[in-house]
């Protein structure tokens, strides 16, 4: 769990610093797909949380569609199979994928933060 934890706020984080250095499509794009890809990880550390006695995945392959689908809206809003990836994007459509892109990678981060790992073993026990 705590893998899952740091791997989904470190690709948050890399989101954000994609979007807030980066210029071009490509950027903006990689922005993209990490968030598409910290959704569904946040749901599931959090679904772990609420119901640690779960051991399937299905929950993971519902959270998917549903947290893909902002990224899909954002990928049409950018128009990225429109142009080259290297061309520098304008300036009104980075300000509306920052936002989306903060938003949900904010979430992402406080999930995987605020949520705590279970211990591996009592030591309390005699």
């Amino acid at each position: 769990m705590l893998k899952l934890k740091i791997a989904t706020a470190s690709l948050a984080l890399v989101g954000m610093m994609l979007l807030i250095l980066g210029d071009t499509y490509m950027s903006a794009t990689l922005a993209v797909v990490c968030t598409a890809v910290v959704l569904p990880l946040a749901g599931y550390l959090t679904w772990k949380y609420l119901i640690p006695d779960d051991h399937s995945l299905v929950p993971f392959v519902l959270w998917v569609p549903v947290a893909e689908l902002p990224a899909l809206y954002a990928f049409k809003d950018l128009g990225v199979m429109n142009v080259p990836l290297g061309a520098t994007i304008e300036p009104e459509k980075m300000t509306t994928l920052g936002g989306f892109i903060a938003f949900t990678s904010a979430i992402a981060i406080l999930l995987a933060v605020t949520v705590p790992t279970s211990p591996t073993r009592d030591d309390d026990e005699d």
